[in-house]
């Protein structure tokens, strides 16, 4: 039986400035794999996107724009402005 593969290889294309300083992090020993840093920054957003979705259905719809401003104000975020907090974008929620 064959076994199925748990990843698969993509093609990302970042700022230069980026690459160029997660090339350093490799160097250096900060970060073991640029790879795996990727997969990991990109896992976290994928929790947390996964996260707001559900606080959403739990409140029937996005939360008001005061209540975003605080949880960002804890997490030490600047707030939105009403035109950052378009429908359908959840970047800059708690």
């Amino acid at each position: 039986m064959a076994r199925q593969r748990r990843t698969r290889k993509i093609t990302v294309t970042m700022p230069e400035e980026i690459a160029a300083t997660l090339d350093d992090w490799r160097s250096s020993g900060r970060i073991a794999s640029i790879s795996a840093f990727v997969a990991e920054s990109v896992k976290a957003r994928v929790d947390r996107a996964d996260s707001l979705a559900r606080l959403e259905n739990a409140l029937g719809g996005r939360p008001p724009l005061d209540l975003i401003n605080r949880a960002r104000a804890v997490q030490g975020l600047p707030p939105l402005s009403d035109e950052e907090e378009a429908p359908g974008d959840h970047a800059g929620a708690a």
